[in-house]
């Protein structure tokens, strides 16, 4: 009698039994989900830190074409008509799209801080698989951003920080 009760099986049993089966199921099977959506994202991270350093090529671009044209001309004379004939950067676009996402959608980039005695920042981003910017005052040049923002949604994107030599 006594070994019959042992070994008959409750319904809780059965539960638990199943309960741990399911998760076991879950844990395995998560991160093979998670691998087939996190490329498309490490490839948009990858290839935003690459749209970041051609902007920034740009502008170094930009910036010795003017010293060039500056110094050809006296300090006057003709220079590119988005730069000033002081040859710094002010005049140039500080938010602006770049190359394409791996979505199809345009990444975009905005020049934090691009003064000649410190690192060019730069943040660009991309509005993610959704096509929609989910992440407030991004673009807006009124508002500072001063370290990496926090993304919304699936927007993704990188800010780099990169002297000007």
């Amino acid at each position: 009698m006594i070994i019959e009760k042992k070994q008959e099986f409750k319904s809780s049993g059965v539960l638990t039994l199943l309960g741990l089966v399911g998760f076991s199921v879950m844990i395995i099977a998560a991160p093979w989900n998670r691998q087939y959506q996190d490329s498309d994202v490490d490839a948009a991270l990858q290839k935003a830190e690459v749209v970041g350093y051609q902007v920034v090529q740009i502008y170094r671009e930009a910036s010795k074409s003017a010293a060039v044209s500056a110094d050809r001309n006296g300090g006057r004379g003709r220079t590119p008509a988005s730069i000033n004939p002081e040859g710094n950067l002010e005049n140039l676009r500080t938010t602006g799209t770049m190359g394409t996402d791996p979505w199809g959608q345009p990444y975009h980039y905005r020049i934090l801080s691009a003064e000649k005695s410190k690192p060019m920042r730069i943040l660009v981003w991309s509005d993610g698989p959704n096509k929609k910017p989910e992440t407030p005052d991004l673009d807006n040049e009124a508002k500072k951003i001063s370290r990496q923002p926090v993304f919304n949604g699936d927007d993704v994107g990188v800010v780099l920080s990169m002297t000007q030599n």
